[in-house]
């Protein structure tokens, strides 16, 4: 992302979360006119500051930082998801086929087959944790 990006992504959450920049500044232990220029590309806040700035307006960092999350990270929230699933109905199989019982024995099995379902994943080159 751009700076720029991440200004209006300020702004954008600022406007939607109907805070003021005085809010923000005296949240933030900032001047007056330092939410301003944030907003307008004049200073960039430090990486500490990007993530001050998102716990105070409630909002993951990943959502401060991005501002267009468009069709790629739908796609690879798709894919997570169909991950799950097929991890899932793998347990499921397993529980019926190896008759497993138990919290721990159902646990184990959910965890082996999620680690086998992001394992092919990457061997595949998708590492869903990167691209998140």
């Amino acid at each position: 992302m751009t700076k720029q990006g991440c200004q209006n992504r300020i702004r954008v959450v600022l406007a939607d979360r109907q805070f003021t920049n005085r809010w923000l500044a005296d949240q933030m232990g900032v001047t007056d006119m330092t939410v301003p220029r944030w907003k307008t590309n004049k200073i960039q806040p430090s990486m500490a500051q990007f993530v001050e700035i998102a716990c105070q307006l409630h909002v993951d960092i990943k959502e401060l930082l991005e501002v267009d999350l468009g069709k790629e990270t739908k796609m690879v929230s798709d894919i997570d998801n169909i991950a799950k699933g097929l991890a899932d109905k793998m347990t499921i199989i397993n529980i019926q086929s190896k008759n497993l019982q138990g919290k721990i024995s159902i646990t184990k099995e959910q965890i082996y087959n999620n680690t086998a379902v992001r394992k092919m994943l990457m061997e595949r080159g998708i590492n869903l944790d990167d691209l998140l």
